[in-house]
């Protein structure tokens, strides 16, 4: 019987430290997924010294996928050797991310946003025809933005896109909330 109730009572504390592993697992690679599709849109537009594209895509599976997603359905790279801010062909596709865990919301901004960032033959982010380019986004899961490791570090991430186009990961509960770029959970 002591031995049963060690073993409870083991159980009992390692059950939620577990979940918010996984939890935080999850928001870290999320967030790292789209840090990478970044770099290696960023990177492929100074390689192949053509705009190279990422955005949002309701099916990053179809053969020459379209910018209309909101994020969670995932997103594609894409070089644009036609300037039109659309692939030309299936092999324009240089990188397919599917959809997000159904945990997950996300956020981007600016409002209104097309959800793509258009990279130049230098590597500098740029606008294009689509609309407004992204210069953030939010992940979220249940727990929002709210502190987990210490008083600083966030359940949330924040993906922010600079005007050089150089991305960079936060997961700082203050930056979250009161970046312009960023403005908290969905």
């Amino acid at each position: 019987m002591l031995v049963l109730a060690v073993v409870g009572v083991m159980v009992g504390l390692a059950i939620p430290n577990m979940r918010e592993f996984m939890w935080n697992s999850r928001m870290t690679g999320a967030a790292n997924d789209l840090l990478t599709a970044v770099y290696r849109a960023r990177s492929e537009s100074v390689k192949q010294h053509t705009q190279t594209i990422l955005c949002f895509t309701a099916d990053s599976e179809a053969d020459v996928p379209e910018c209309d997603g909101d994020g969670t359905q995932g997103w594609v790279v894409f070089s644009d050797p036609n300037g039109d801010g659309a692939a030309a062909a299936k092999n324009d596709v240089l990188l397919r991310h599917g959809p997000l865990a159904n945990t997950i919301k996300l956020k981007s901004k600016p409002d209104a946003n097309a959800g793509y960032v258009a990279f130049s033959t230098a590597g500098f982010a740029r606008e294009i025809a689509l609309g407004d380019a992204l210069a953030g986004v939010v992940l979220c899961d249940a727990r929002g933005n709210v502190a987990t490791t210490g008083p600083a570090y966030s359940a949330a991430r924040g993906v922010l896109i600079s005007p050089t186009g150089r991305p960079k990961v936060t997961r700082v509960v203050s930056d979250i909330a009161d970046d312009d770029n960023l403005g908290g959970c969905p």
